[in-house]
């Protein structure tokens, strides 16, 4: 995956931004959460086709790493959407709920206590979301390697696992193509999208 910059991005962004306003995309989040100030663009190499998603990160009530990810094809058609949606329930935990094409596909209790966005990028830096706690988690080593290659705490790592592992049906290679994964990993940075999927290998 390469990040796309320029005019090509910005009409890509428009035509996600005009497919979400007339109801092509249907989303569960509040369209005012939507910023699209801040959409990322990046062109996906994948089984022979090229193809360019926009993810756009969803704010307001909705925790880091979520999102909404429109996958455009050569032509600039939508070939499919997913939105990712990371919010505290009433247990006090992590809730994620991924949806496909407006159909809703996983709903998932994390029973990993909520933190806010400020308290997940601050562990960034800290070092929080030690290896203890990772493994804690249940997927220590994938979790690990993907908030090493990113440089995120390691409860931000979880959440990005999570969101993939949750909405992909297909671990391992398939998830490098995962809409759903490609949302995950562009809502917190530009590393190589190839070494983050190669953490679930």
């Amino acid at each position: 995956m390469t990040l796309v910059e320029g005019q090509h991005a910005r009409d890509l962004t428009r035509a996600a931004f005009e497919a979400v306003k007339n109801g092509e995309v249907s989303v569960q989040a509040p369209q005012r959460a939507l910023s699209w100030d801040q959409a990322k663009v990046y062109r996906v190499d994948a089984e022979e086709t090229t193809s360019t998603s926009v993810t756009i990160p969803v704010d307001g009530d909705y925790s880091l790493v979520s999102n909404l990810t429109v996958l455009f094809d050569e032509n600039g058609d939508i070939v499919q959407y997913s939105e990712t949606l990371i919010s505290e329930n009433k247990e006090g935990n992590f809730n994620i709920t991924s949806f496909t094409d407006g159909v809703l596909v996983n709903s998932n209790d994390t029973d990993q206590p909520y933190m806010t966005d400020e308290q997940l990028q601050q562990g960034a830096n800290s070092g929080a979301g030690s290896s203890e706690s990772m493994t804690a988690m249940g997927v220590g080593s994938t979790v690990a390697c993907v908030a090493s290659v990113l440089g995120v705490s390691g409860a931000t790592g979880y959440l990005i696992v999570s969101a993939c592992t949750g909405a992909c049906t297909i671990p391992g290679a398939g998830t490098s193509v995962c809409v759903a994964c490609i949302g995950a990993y562009a809502t917190v940075g530009g590393a190589s999208i190839t070494a983050v999927a190669s953490c679930f290998g």
